[in-house]
């Protein structure tokens, strides 16, 4: 008699773990991110709809650009909510905590697909049905890549104008030819200011790099007169028309420089908004979630073996 009722005390216990019930989880998930897609593409149908296109069509397009984005945090809380309450209503467990648990782990499920959703090739296609969380993210990754700009790059404005004095000095090179002591004269010059003189077909990397070097903040005497032998190995510019324009080149890669770090300083600044609302949306479909898990528990406990 005493074996059968430890037997039974037994089957009870094992019968009341709590155990995660992943099969609502899924359920739930997947309602979650259908119900999303689905307000999503009603959002947009009904807002281009409402666009005349013989009115003011920039002032109807910033209008629905504002309640899209009022749209989208609607789109995410309801499919979470919906689909966090499938979850603990299928998982059958009157706990409170239990609920609460379900709904939240349905929240990540669905937050985490979204996010991997994103990266694929279809992120296009899905970064704005998906609601505010899809929007926050994709506005996060594409701000994040601005961040780094080129600062120590020559600008391109410079490196063309390179080019075509080098691009001169190869279409004058065989009126001077026959002047056999300029042309010693010139690779003496060109020696005499730091390094042999280019070939003067045209720069090559080399040459870009020496100049960029000769022209960055951390600038010596020797990167300056590297600089300065690019120039006038072009044959095109004495040593003089060299400094001066060297000179003009420098004031043009400052300007380039603080324009770089003003958009450096943007970026970082879009990327710190795009976080911080990434986490608003995160943390109002994490309460959602755990809101709609409480909401969805039953009254009765309905146990499965299975998890």
């Amino acid at each position: 008699m005493a074996m059968s009722e430890i037997r039974r005390d037994r089957t009870a216990a094992v019968g009341s773990i709590r155990r995660i019930a992943w099969g609502a989880i899924v359920a739930g998930t997947l309602l979650a991110l259908a119900i999303q897609f689905m307000l999503g593409l009603l959002g947009l149908g009904i807002g281009l709809v409402s666009i005349n296109a013989g009115a003011d069509i920039a002032a109807d397009a910033a209008a629905f650009a504002s309640v899209a984005g009022l749209w989208t945090v609607a789109v995410v809380l309801i499919g979470l909510f919906l689909g966090a309450y499938t979850a603990a209503r299928l998982a059958g467990s009157p706990d409170r905590l239990d609920a609460l648990l379900h709904g939240v782990i349905t929240w990540a499920s669905a937050t985490l697909v979204v996010i991997v959703l994103l990266t694929s090739s279809s992120s296009a296609l899905i970064g704005g049905a998906f609601g505010a969380v899809g929007n926050s993210i994709q506005g996060l990754t594409q701000a994040a890549e601005a961040v780094a700009p080129q600062i120590g790059a020559l600008p391109p404005s410079i490196r063309s104008e390179v080019d075509d004095l080098f691009r001169q000095a190869a279409a004058a090179k065989p009126a001077t030819a026959p002047a056999g002591e300029d042309e010693t004269e010139a690779s003496a010059a060109s020696q005499t200011a730091g390094t042999a003189a280019p070939a003067a077909t045209g720069p090559n990397e080399s040459s870009y790099s020496d100049l960029a070097a000769g022209l960055a903040e951390t600038a010596t005497q020797e990167d300056r007169q590297k600089a300065l032998a690019v120039l006038t190995g072009a044959g095109a510019l004495s040593p003089a028309a060299a400094e001066e324009r060297l000179q003009a080149f420098q004031q043009r890669y400052d300007q380039s420089v603080r324009q770089a770090r003003e958009a450096a300083s943007a970026a970082a600044s879009a990327v710190s908004s795009g976080a911080f609302g990434a986490f608003v949306s995160l943390l109002l479909g994490l309460i959602v979630g755990a809101a709609g898990g409480i909401v969805g528990k039953p009254r009765q406990a309905v146990y499965s073996t299975n998890s």
